[in-house]
């Protein structure tokens, strides 16, 4: 259908840097290893963003600690982890389906305050 295209091929990291840059929103849905990138470029770049973790990765990110200095190991604590990188900014609501169904997302009042 016309209302699909199909994303461009990039040729070069300054081509991606690019698009980044000129990006309107960040959404990542089960993107794995990357969902604190996500929430990360969106709090540094101001830009929307809403990830819906799945797997924690424990070993892959021993450094990733609670407020409490607990390693981050389950599902409920990753997303707890990424909102306190900025409580007051970052949502945490529930989707309307079965299993790893949490998003994690930019309050669309915070966009003033970034």
């Amino acid at each position: 259908p016309e209302y699909c295209r199909r994303v461009p091929s990039v040729d070069s990291s300054a081509e991606i840097q690019r698009m980044l840059r000129e990006c309107s929103c960040v959404v990542g849905m089960h993107p794995d290893q990357a969902a604190e990138a996500i929430v990360d470029f969106g709090l540094r770049m101001g830009v929307p963003f809403a990830c819906v973790p799945c797997c924690v990765y424990q070993k892959e990110f021993p450094k990733r600690k609670l407020q409490g200095g607990a390693q981050v190991k389950s599902y409920e604590q990753l997303c707890v982890y990424l909102q306190a990188k900025n409580s007051k900014l970052i949502g945490i609501a529930e989707l309307p389906f079965e299993g790893r169904n949490k998003v994690v997302y930019l309050k669309p009042s915070a966009l003033h305050n970034i």
